[in-house]
């Protein structure tokens, strides 16, 4: 046991942040608790209590730094193409792809529930905006004319499509006899609704 004084109050949280991120390569959330997480980092679970303020906290720190990456990787992705389009294909490629890499600690971020007194910060909350709002730019572009209430639905419908594709294929449930191709489902879904979307406007 590290003594108390060993590491700042910077030095443990990033200590306790990547040590969970380690164990989410090849072992299942379920398995984590506040106990193992300090044992792991050498420091008392009261530590980590003081400085994230609880353990439902401590996994949502977790969370954002996954969501920053993940903001950060689609955004990388989208700048190889210029037509809105292409950039939205990669941008749900990338998101599956993310799904597929880092399983575990991309399903902490839907499978994590706070206390029932603990509220999501603004910091979070802020995170998971941001990643919808690359969607809904590149919608605009797509189709300027469109209310922003016909974007904000159009993205999260669209992407809880691009979710759903991401979370059946890490859970290997499609149920298919062949074995299907995930990113060419992504692609058909991303194609096909834009093509919906587009013409229904078209035929009005």
């Amino acid at each position: 046991m590290a003594r108390r004084f060993d590491h700042s109050s910077e030095e443990i949280t990033d200590m306790a942040l990547q040590w969970v991120k380690h164990h989410l390569q090849s072992d299942l959330s379920d398995s984590l608790s506040l106990r193992k997480v300090a044992k792991g980092i050498g420091y008392s679970p009261g530590t980590l209590i003081n400085l994230f303020g609880s353990y439902g906290y401590l996994l949502l720190r977790v969370n954002a730094d996954t969501l920053d990456e993940l903001s950060e990787q689609m955004k990388a992705a989208s700048t190889n193409d210029t037509v809105p389009e292409q950039q939205l294909n990669a941008m749900a490629l990338c998101y599956l792809e993310f799904a597929m890499a880092h399983t575990q600690r991309w399903r902490l971020i839907f499978e994590l529930k706070l206390a029932t007194d603990e509220d999501i910060p603004d910091w979070q909350q802020q995170r998971i905006d941001q990643l919808l709002n690359q969607v809904k730019g590149l919608l605009t572009g797509i189709k300027p004319d469109a209310s922003n209430r016909e974007i904000e639905q159009t993205a999260r419908i669209m992407w809880a499509g691009v979710h759903g594709i991401s979370f059946l294929a890490v859970e290997d449930k499609l149920f298919s006899p062949a074995k299907l191709n995930h990113s060419e489902m992504v692609t058909t879904l991303i194609r096909n609704y834009l093509t919906g979307w587009l013409s229904d406007t078209e035929s009005r």
